[in-house]
Formats: structure tokens, sequence, C-alpha cells
């Protein structure tokens, strides 16, 4: 996920808690009988009630200029969030108030988090939190059980459904989400905060929750981050750092443990990219070579089954990477390649452990816990679990809560 997580098991027929009361895309009579076109370029005339509006076609999404492209994505457990025109969009689960809108339907619409100020850069989808990087500031919502959205609060009651900027943080050009904590990078430092019980904060400690922002130890002028379940890796100039959980080895480092509070630096030849799932990890080269590591139950580092306790190289034409709770998959030179659990579909493909995507010219990627997307041409495409609209459409329009081919976004 950059982020990644647990399984969240959920009902497939979740699709009850999605809000429709202004989506079922029916119109009233007479708003269908005289809403027939639109002026908006890369859209169809729709009705949202007795509103005659407009749905960007292609997986685009809805903003001031009309439809515009997706900037940037990221997948939580059930839910996705992306940026566009400068601001965020989220959809998808929002039983901890994830997608940043009062109350807790959750949407298979973009939904805009209210009262962020600024313009919005880089966005993170966390467990079942978000955050996001606008003008330079920190803005979090949604579950603080573990101090994840990092206000100097935690426990179920200080969760929050809207936007609250992080005081303390300036500067922030990166932001990264796991399932308890989160980190955010300026050009110089990196800080994190939220659940520390494994050293997943990096401050040399297992003592925690961090309930505001720690600066990590030993790391700076960091590249890249990302964040598993209960782990962290960094990229800096200097190479490749993780730490917090080594369950299963995710910290490259040789090794099965409790895991460490201090990151730990190990060698990994010009890397220049990664992406964390639950419990493994990936990084990759500028030549295309991409190695992962860590769990491997189901077969998400490699088709050995056997958990890999250093970095196994996999792939030769790599240039993005993202994981999920079981699966990993990367952006190559033709299209994407998805590997491991393949139980909702998530890896583009029915019954098999490996899956080709067919989808050319991808931008980036994301994945959530058992759901993937993908930026092309500007427009976004999600497969997968879609039992809580996490793929921008209407669970009642995927029957068995999965969907293996790539389909767009509701552009509404």
């Amino acid at each position: 996920m950059n982020r990644l997580l647990s399984i969240l098991f959920l009902c497939g027929c979740a699709g009850s808690l999605i809000d429709h009361t202004a989506l079922n895309g029916s119109g009233t009579p007479e708003c269908i009988a005289s809403c027939t076109s639109t002026s908006v370029p890369g859209a169809d005339a729709a009705c949202i009630g007795s509103t005659c509006t407009y749905q960007c076609r292609d997986g685009k999404l809805k903003c001031a200029a009309g439809c515009c492209d997706v900037t940037a994505l990221s997948a939580g457990t059930s839910h996705t969030c992306a940026v566009v025109a400068g601001e965020a969009r989220c959809w998808g689960a929002n039983d901890k108030g994830q997608l940043g809108r009062a109350g807790l339907a959750s949407s298979y619409s973009p939904v805009q988090p209210s009262g962020i100020t600024g313009t919005v850069t880089a966005i993170a989808a966390g467990w079942t939190h978000t955050c996001a990087v606008a003008d330079g500031g920190v803005w979090c919502w949604g579950d603080n059980t573990s101090g994840q959205l990092g206000d100097g609060s935690s426990g179920a009651a200080s969760s929050r459904t809207t936007p609250r900027q992080i005081a303390s943080l300036a500067g922030v050009v990166a932001i990264a989400a796991g399932s308890g904590h989160t980190c955010s990078a300026t050009a110089t430092q990196l800080f994190c905060w939220g659940r520390n019980d494994f050293g997943q904060i990096g401050d040399g400690t297992t003592i925690g929750p961090r309930l505001n922002p720690t600066e990590v130890s030993g790391v700076s002028n960091p590249l890249a981050i990302a964040l598993g379940e209960l782990h962290t890796c960094a990229l800096t100039s200097s190479g490749l750092s993780c730490w917090g959980a080594n369950g299963a080895g995710q910290l490259g480092n040789g090794t099965k443990d409790i895991g460490s509070g201090t990151p730990s630096p190990f060698f990994l030849s010009g890397a220049s990219f990664l992406g964390l799932g639950a419990n493994h990890s990936c990084a990759g080269d500028n030549s295309g070579a991409l190695s992962c590591w860590g769990a491997n139950s189901q077969g998400q580092v490699d088709n050995s089954m056997q958990d890999r306790l250093s970095p196994k190289g996999v792939l030769s034409n790599a240039r993005a990477v993202v994981g999920g709770v079981g699966h990993t998959c990367a952006v190559t030179s033709q299209d994407m390649k998805c590997w491991g659990l393949n139980d909702r579909e998530q890896l583009g493909g029915s019954g098999h452990e490996e899956s080709d995507v067919h989808i050319s010219g991808v931008q980036f990627a994301a994945a959530g816990a058992k759901h993937t997307c993908a930026v092309q041409n500007g427009g976004v495409l999600c497969w997968g679990w879609n039992n809580m609209g996490q793929l921008g459409s209407d669970p009642a329009t995927t029957p068995t809560g999965s969907r293996p081919d790539p389909g767009p976004v509701s552009g509404r």
C-alpha cells in the first residue's frame, strides 16, 4: 500500500452501507428528458436527482475546470484517494471517516475532503486513515486509534471525519501511511508518528505510540518513503534503510526477529524507487531491476512461497512497484505485472498467481488490501475487491464482490 495493512474481512453485502442518496444515476424523469448534452470536454451529460450535470469519461475526475487528470494516487485497505487539479478526492469505505467528509457513509463516487486549504500535491491512504500535503503542510483525518493523525491525541474517540492540519510540519514534499503510523519527508528530514510497538517510528525505541511528529534517527535527505503494516523504509542518497517489525524478514537484513526501532541501512545497489506491502518490501533501480523480500506465503515475492530474508531479484524491466496485503504489482516498460494472492481478483485476472495487466502507458499505480488501481492518460482504472466501492464503481454492479478487469473510476 505504500502503506499496508492487515486483512480486513468485510461482508460482500456491505454495499448497503454505500451512500446512494444522490448517486443512483437514475435522475428524475424530467431531468432525464432534458439533460441530453454537456459542453464539458471529455464528459457525458448525467442527472443526479433533478440536477442536470456531467460525468467525466475514462476515469478522469471532476474539477473546477471540468474533467482533469489525476496527478497522485494512493490506496488504503478499502478506500482510494487521488489528487486532481490541486485538490484531494477519496472514495470507498468511510467507517472511520477516512474519506474526509461529515458522516460515516461510504461513497463509490469520489468526494472532496472538506476544509483543506492550499494546493494539494501528495496524498497517502493508510489502513483507515488518510493524510495529504498542501502547500508543504500536512492534513490528516480518519482513524486515530494509535495517534496516526499526529495531533497529539489518540484513541477511537479522537478519530476525525474531517481534515485537520498538523501545526508542527512545514516544507513537506512526500507522505506515506501504514496501518497505524504515518511518515512525512522534507528535503532534509523524515518525521513519523503513531503506533510504535515494533519501532516503526524509527527513533530508536519501541515505546509508543508517538502522538506528534518525531524525527527519524539517522535518516537525512530522504528521496522516497514507503510504509508497510508495521515497518517503514526510506531511500536516501546513501542507500536504503528499513526499520520496524521483522517477523517475516521484511527489513531485508537476512534475519527474522522482533524488529528494530533504529533504521538499518543495507546494500541494494542503485535503488531508486520502492514500495511496501503489509509485511514485504520491494525496491528497484533505474535499469529496471526489481528485488523483493519479506513475507511470501502468498507468493507476493516469488513462487517459492518461502519468506525471503534478503532481497531477491524478481523483474528486469520495472519502473515502479506497489504492494498489498498479499500481492505485488509493478509498472513495467510495457504494461503492469501483478503476482501473489488473487482471491479477490486483485491481480487483474482470475484463477492464477501471476497476471499481466494489459494497460499501456501507466503513469503510476496503487495497491490496497485487495484492490489495485493505476493511472493511464490521467484517468484512474481499478480492479479487484469492490465491497465498499473502493474501485470507484457501485458495488451493486459487481455482484460477486470483485472485478478482474480494470475499469474507470466514477466521473460523477
